[in-house]
C-alpha cells in the first residue's frame, strides 16, 4: 500500500516538474508573439482610430514585458545570470510589479470605457477619444512608476543555502523588510485584485444589461418599415460597437477567472503559511494561470473579435501585396537597367545613309 502511495506521489511530482519546466516557456514564447501581432493589428490598421485600441495595445506591450521578465530565471539556468545580479534584480522585480499593475488597471479602464460607450452612446464621441486615452495612459503609467518604488528596496540578490550545504545567489525578498513586504502584499491584493474585481463585475453586469436593452429596442425598430430606413446607419454603428463590447467582455471575464486563484492563494499564504505550504501543486497551477493571462489575449481577440479578425486579414493582405509590388518593382528595375546597358543585344554597323539603310531593297526580277 505504501509503495503505491509513493509511486503516485512520484508521478505527481514528475508531472508537476514537467509542467513547470515546459508550460511557462510556451506561454512566454507564444504569448509574446501574439502580443506583438496584436500591437501591429491595432496600430497598423483602421482600428488605430479607436480609443480602445490604445488601451489594448498598451496592454499587449505591458503583458509582453512581464512575460519576458518571467524568462529571466530560465536564462540564469543556462549561464546568463543577469537576473540575480545586484541592480538588475531590483529593476526586474520593480518592472514586473509595474507591468502587473498596469495590465490590471488597463482592463478596468477599457471596461469602464465600454460601459460609457454602451450606456451613454451620445457621450461616446466626446469621452471615448484617442486624446483622452493618451491622457489616461500617461496618468496610469506615472502612478505605477511612483507607487512601486518600495520594491526597489525590499528585493535584491540573497545567498541561499542548498540541501548539499552549498550556497547560491537568487533574486528574492530581503527578509529584513519582511514586515513592509507583508503590508505591500496586502496593498497589492487590494489594488490589483479586490478593487478591480469589484469594478469589473459591476461594469460588466451593467454593460450586459444595457446591451440586452439596446437589442430589444433595435428589434422593435426593425419591425416597423417606416423606421427601418432611418435606422440603417445607426444600426451599422451600433453593431460595430456591440462587437467591440463583446470582445472586451470576454477579455475582462477571462482576466478575472485566471487571476482570482493566484491572489486567493497569496492571501492564504500570508494568513496560514504552514497549511498553504502543503499544497504546492495547487500553488504552481494558480501561478501558471496568473501568468497565462499575460499571453492569452491574442487568442481571445481572434475568437471573440470579428473586427480584430478582419483587421488581421487586412494587415496580412496588405503586407503580402506590398511584398509582391516590391518584387515586381525590383524585376522592372533590373530589366530596365538590362535594356539600357545593351547587354545581350547584337549590335551591327551599317554604312550608308538613313534612307539607304532603312528603305526596302527592291526585289530583283530575273
Amino acid at each position: 500500500m505504501s509503495t503505491d502511495i509513493n509511486e503516485d506521489l512520484e508521478d505527481e511530482i514528475s508531472l508537476t516538474d514537467r509542467f513547470v519546466k515546459y508550460y511557462p516557456l510556451a506561454v512566454v514564447c507564444l504569448g509574446s508573439l501574439g502580443n506583438c501581432i496584436s500591437v501591429l493589428v491595432f496600430f497598423g490598421t483602421k482600428l488605430r482610430k479607436q480609443s480602445s485600441s490604445y488601451y489594448l495595445s498598451s496592454l499587449a506591450i505591458s503583458d509582453t514585458l512581464f512575460l519576458l521578465i518571467q524568462l529571466m530565471p530560465v536564462l540564469s539556468k543556462v549561464g546568463i545570470g543577469i537576473y540575480h545580479m545586484q541592480g538588475f534584480c531590483q529593476f526586474f522585480v520593480y518592472l514586473a510589479q509595474i507591468c502587473s499593475f498596469i495590465s490590471v488597471w488597463l482592463v478596468v479602464v477599457f471596461t469602464s470605457e465600454r460601459f460609457i460607450a454602451v450606456r451613454y452612446p451620445l457621450h461616446r464621441s466626446v469621452i471615448c477619444t484617442v486624446y483622452r486615452a493618451k491622457i489616461v495612459l500617461s496618468i496610469l503609467i506615472t502612478f505605477a512608476l511612483i507607487v512601486h518604488i518600495p520594491y526597489l528596496v525590499i528585493s535584491g540578490p540573497n545567498d541561499i543555502v542548498l540541501a548539499n550545504n552549498s550556497t547560491t545567489t537568487e533574486c528574492s525578498l530581503n527578509f529584513s523588510w519582511y514586515e513592509l513586504y507583508t503590508w505591500l502584499n496586502y496593498a497589492d491584493v487590494l489594488m490589483n485584485m479586490m478593487i478591480p474585481f469589484f469594478l469589473i463585475v459591476i461594469f460588466n453586469s451593467m454593460i450586459c444589461q444595457s446591451v440586452c436593452r439596446l437589442a430589444r429596442i433595435r428589434r422593435t425598430m426593425t419591425l416597423h418599415p417606416s423606421r427601418r430606413r432611418q435606422s440603417t446607419s445607426q444600426n451599422s454603428q451600433h453593431t460595430s460597437q456591440i462587437k467591440v463590447t463583446e470582445m472586451l467582455l470576454v477579455v475582462s471575464t477571462v482576466f478575472l477567472c485566471l487571476n482570482l486563484p493566484s491572489y486567493v492563494f497569496r492571501v492564504w499564504m500570508v494568513w496560514d503559511t504552514i497549511t498553504s505550504a502543503k499544497y504546492k501543486t495547487i500553488q504552481v497551477i494558480a501561478n501558471q494561470m496568473y501568468n497565462t493571462h499575460f499571453g492569452i489575449n491574442f487568442v481571445l481577440y481572434c475568437v471573440s473579435g470579428q473586427n480584430f479578425r478582419r483587421a488581421l486579414v487586412e494587415l496580412w493582405n496588405k503586407r503580402r501585396h506590398s511584398n509582391k509590388r516590391l518584387k515586381e518593382t525590383q524585376v522592372t528595375t533590373v530589366l530596365s537597367e538590362f535594356s539600357k546597358s545593351g547587354v545581350g543585344s547584337k549590335q551591327t554597323t551599317v554604312n550608308g545613309t538613313w534612307k539607304e539603310v532603312h528603305e526596302l531593297i527592291p526585289i530583283a526580277h530575273s
